[in-house]
């Protein structure tokens, strides 16, 4: 208990803080936010590190590679995470229109398009590594060294506050959980980076291209689009999944009689 406290104290300080500092417009303010967000990050996992001393960094951060059979899944994770968020974007923007509301145009629209590379860097490249680190790293390993319910689902529902935006509520945790799934199946934070970075750049390419989908009549036809895809990305996650856990169970189950065991020794040999 005293250590699910104490993270769920650095990840709601770090909400707070984050969410009062974009409140305020001042000049550099995009660099600045960045700046501050990367420090917030490491800071909050040297924390929660020394919760964990027995613990390597490698096993705390999940700083393994990724495994060959395990970039199909990766992929189609990505692809599955990517389309999911832009249809609950979608979803939520409809429903809240029902009842008057207004909606802002997108989560990045407090940023600066005026140059993309700085914007991508900002946008993109430093959340997918640092908000990775922190959240499927270092929170994940704090709250649990097991895969309980409870470790995916707080750690993604302050991944999906950090966002600050209640707007795009759902997709963030929609994405939270999507991350978390699959640091769990690879064991490898370069996954959900990996995975994050690509849902970034086409989320902020979409943001920037929206208005001219819009005007040429071509937004409808992406959505359909996108409800094929997440279909058929949800379809090959769970077959991918499914595959990866009859390859473990093969492994892991023991030898049920002697012709087997003789049988698995000449294959061994061959």
């Amino acid at each position: 208990m005293r250590r699910f406290l104490l993270t769920a104290g650095v990840c709601t300080f770090i909400v707070a803080v984050l969410t009062v500092v974009s409140v305020f417009h001042f000049e550099n303010r995009e660099l600045i936010y960045t700046a501050l967000s990367i420090f917030l990050f490491l800071t909050g996992s040297f924390i929660l590190k020394l919760i964990a001393p027995k613990m390597s960094r490698k096993k705390f951060f999940k700083f393994q590679f990724i495994k060959n059979n395990d970039f199909k899944l990766v992929i189609h994770m990505t692809v599955l995470v990517i389309s999911g968020g832009f249809l609950l974007n979608l979803l939520m923007i409809t429903l809240l229109e029902l009842f008057g509301n207004t909606v802002p145009s997108n989560a990045f629209s407090q940023f600066d398009t005026s140059n993309i590379w700085i914007s991508l860097f900002t946008v993109a490249l430093i959340p997918a590594v640092f908000e990775e680190l922190f959240f499927r790293g270092a929170v994940l390993s704090s709250l649990s060294s097991d895969k309980t319910i409870m470790a995916v689902f707080v750690s993604s529902l302050f991944f999906s506050l950090v966002h600050g935006s209640l707007y795009y509520f759902l997709s963030n945790f929609f994405a939270g959980i999507v991350f978390t799934v699959m640091i769990y199946l690879t064991g490898s934070i370069f996954a959900s980076i990996t995975a994050h970075l690509f849902n970034n750049i086409l989320s902020y390419i979409l943001f920037v291209y929206s208005s001219r989908l819009m005007t040429v009549g071509f937004d409808n036809f992406v959505v359909w689009i996108l409800v094929l895809i997440f279909l058929v990305a949800l379809y090959n996650t769970l077959g991918a999944i499914a595959k990866k856990y009859k390859e473990e169970l093969k492994l892991d189950r023991p030898l049920i009689n002697e012709g087997e065991l003789i049988w698995e020794k000449r294959k061994g040999k061959e």
